[in-house]
C-alpha cells in the first residue's frame, strides 16, 4: 500500500483490509469487482506494482561486460547462401542449402551430398528441388540413368535435353561416351592429347563393365580379354580417327575377326601365326561382343549402332531409362553403366573445350539416383566412383548420391567393395536423412559411417518413420521432413516446402496409382 492511502472498490467506496474482495464476491455481495490494472490490483494481496526504475543502458562485448558467455546461448545462424528447400520445424527460419554454393561460399569443403531415407518420403522431391534451384544459380544438372522417370518432366520444363534409352527408343554408343570423337577434331596440342589418353581409357573401361555384366560369375572377362578390348580400341581409333562418325562395337567386333597381327602377338604371343589358337583364345569374346553388337540379341540396338542424341551439356540433361523398369537387373545396370560413363566423359571434353577456349567454363551436379543398382553390376563401378567422390573439386563439379540406407552399399561383391562405397557416405559434406530407424542410424550411421548423430536427432529420425496409426494420410507424418547435417554440427531439421508449380505435377510419382478423373 502506498501511504495510508486505501484501495476504493469502482463506486469510491473504501474496501476493508478485514474484507477480502474475494471473500465479498463469494458471499454474493452486488458490489463489482474493481478495475485491475497491469501493476496488479491495489488491495491486500492484490499484488499491486511500483514502477520500475528506469536503468541507463550500456554496450559492450560479452568479455568488457561479463568476462564472457558462452556463444552459443542462442541459436546458430542459419546460411542465407543456397537452394531454399523450407523452414525449421521448430522455429520456422528459413532454411537454404545445396553443394554447390555451400562450397563455393567455404561452408562445406566439398561439393557433395548424400540423401538417404526410407521410401515415399519425398527423397526425390527433394533433388529434384536441388535441380531447379541450382539451374536458377547457373548450375546445370545431369540425371544419367533415370530409371523411374522421376525428373524427366522437371528437365523438360527446364528447357533441357531428355536422352531417352531403351529398345526402340534410342541408343547409345558405348565406344564414343560423351561424343568425344567429335571434341577431338577441335582441340590441338596437349590438351587434345590430355582429352584423348581419357578417351582410350573410358572406351575401354565402358565396354569392360558391360560386358561384365552381360557375362556370367563363372565366365568373367580374362586378362587377354581386356588387352584384347584396349589394342584393338587404339587400333580402331588409328583407322578411324578422322572418319566423320566413330566406330561402334560392329567395328571392334568385325576387327577382332580379322585377326590383325598386333591382336594376334596379345591373343597368343608364343605363336602369333596359330590361327587355331588365335581363334580358341578370342571366341569367347566375340561372343559377347556379338550379343551387343546384333540388335537381335537381348539388348537390341542399345549398344550396337551410333548414339542417337549427342549429350549438350549447357543445359540440364536426363538419360530416360525408364523404359527398362521392368527389365532385368542385367540390362539396367548396363544402361546405367552406360549412361554414367557417357556423363563423366562429357563433362571432361567439355572442361577441355573450355580450357582452350572454344566455350565458356560451365560447373554441373551429377545426380546418381539408384545408385546401389549400378555398384553392384561390376567392381569397376565402384572403382570408378570412388574416384568420383574423391575428385570431384578438381574435375569441376558436384555430385548428389541418393539411396534408402546405407545397408544398400554394404552388400556388394566384397569387404573390399563395401569399404569402397561406404567412402561415399563419409566423404559426402552434406547429408540429408530423413525417417529412418533406430537400427539404421546406431549400426551404420553411428557404426560404419562414424557420424555424429544426437539422441534428440535419432529419437526424430525415428518419429518420422512412425506412422501416426491406422488412420487416411497416417503415413504421411515424415514426408517431406529432412535433417541436413555437415560434419559434427548439430543437424537442421527441415520440412520441405512445395510451391504451386512442383505441385503441379511434375513430382508426383504415384501416378499410376491415380484414377481418371
Amino acid at each position: 500500500m502506498m501511504g495510508s492511502q486505501r484501495a476504493r472498490d469502482s463506486r469510491g467506496s473504501a474496501l476493508s483490509n478485514d474484507e477480502p474482495v474475494f471473500d465479498r464476491v463469494m458471499s454474493g455481495s452486488r458490489r463489482a469487482l474493481p478495475h485491475v490494472s497491469w501493476r496488479g490490483g491495489l488491495w491486500r494481496g492484490g499484488g499491486y506494482a511500483q514502477r520500475l526504475p528506469q536503468v541507463d543502458m550500456a554496450f559492450g562485448s560479452s568479455r568488457q561486460v561479463s568476462g564472457g558467455f558462452w556463444p552459443f546461448s542462442t541459436g546458430m545462424s542459419l546460411p542465407v547462401e543456397g537452394v531454399p528447400i523450407g523452414r525449421l520445424t521448430s522455429t520456422g527460419a528459413a532454411v537454404c542449402c545445396d553443394p554447390i554454393t555451400w562450397y563455393q561460399r567455404d561452408i562445406v569443403p566439398q561439393p557433395s551430398m548424400f540423401v538417404l531415407g526410407q521410401p515415399a518420403i519425398g527423397k526425390s522431391t527433394f533433388v529434384r528441388r536441388q535441380v531447379w534451384g541450382l539451374k536458377a544459380f547457373g548450375v546445370n544438372a545431369v540425371i544419367p540413368g533415370d530409371l523411374k522417370g522421376e525428373y524427366v518432366d522437371l528437365v523438360s520444363k527446364l528447357g533441357g535435353q531428355v536422352i531417352p534409352l531403351g529398345p526402340g527408343l534410342g541408343s547409345l554408343n558405348i565406344l564414343d561416351p560423351g561424343d568425344v570423337h567429335q571434341v577431338l577434331k577441335r582441340l590441338t596440342g596437349p590438351l587434345r592429347e590430355d582429352l584423348l589418353r581419357d578417351y582410350q581409357l573410358k572406351r575401354a573401361e565402358t565396354l569392360e563393365v558391360v560386358l561384365s555384366i552381360v557375362r556370367t560369375k563363372n565366365n568373367p572377362l580374362t586378362d587377354i580379354d581386356m588387352n584384347l578390348i584396349s589394342v584393338g580400341l587404339e587400333e580402331l581409333y588409328a583407322c578411324t580417327k578422322d572418319d566423320p562418325l566413330p566406330p561402334t562395337v560392329v567395328d571392334l567386333r568385325d576387327l577382332i575377326v580379322s585377326a590383325p597381327l598386333s591382336l594376334r602377338a596379345v591373343a597368343n604371343f608364343d605363336d602369333p601365326q596359330d590361327d587355331a589358337a588365335y581363334r580358341s583364345v578370342t571366341r569367347s569374346l566375340l561372343g559377347s561382343l556379338n550379343g551387343l553388337a546384333t540388335q537381335y540379341g537381348r539388348f537390341k540396338s542399345m549398344f550396337c549402332s551410333q548414339s542417337t542424341d549427342t549429350v549438350d551439356l549447357s543445359r540440364p540433361v536426363v538419360f530416360d531409362i525408364q523404359a527398362l523398369d521392368k527389365s532385368g537387373d542385367d540390362m539396367v545396370a548396363a544402361a546405367l553403366a552406360a549412361s554414367w560413363s557417357a556423363a563423366f566423359a562429357a563433362k571432361n571434353a567439355s572442361d577441355m573445350l573450355a580450357e582452350a577456349g572454344l566455350q565458356p567454363r560451365r560447373n554441373h551436379v551429377i545426380v546418381m539416383d539408384e545408385m546401389h543398382r549400378a555398384l553392384r553390376s561390376s567392381p569397376l563401378m565402384v572403382e570408378r566412383l570412388d574416384l568420383l567422390t574423391r575428385l570431384n573439386r578438381q574435375w569441376g563439379f558436384g555430385q548428389i548420391m541418393i539411396t534408402h540406407t546405407v545397408a544398400d552399399l554394404m552388400c556388394l561383391g566384397s569387404e573390399e567393395e563395401n569399404m569402397k562405397a561406404l567412402g561415399f557416405v563419409t566423404r559426402s559434406a552434406i547429408k540429408v536423412m530423413g525417417a529412418l530407424d533406430p537400427h539404421e542410424i546406431d549400426k551404420f550411421l553411428r557404426g560404419e559411417v562414424g557420424m555424429s548423430i544426437s539422441k534428440r536427432e535419432e529419437d526424430l529420425l525415428d518419429d518420422w518413420n512412425t506412422p501416426l496409426g491406422y488412420g487416411t494420410k497416417a503415413a504421411w507424418k515424415g514426408r517431406g521432413k529432412f535433417l541436413v547435417k555437415s560434419g559434427n554440427l548439430p543437424g537442421l531439421p527441415t520440412e520441405l516446402q512445395l510451391c504451386p508449380t512442383e505441385l503441379g505435377g511434375f513430382n508426383d510419382t504415384d501416378r499410376k496409382w491415380e484414377k481418371d478423373r
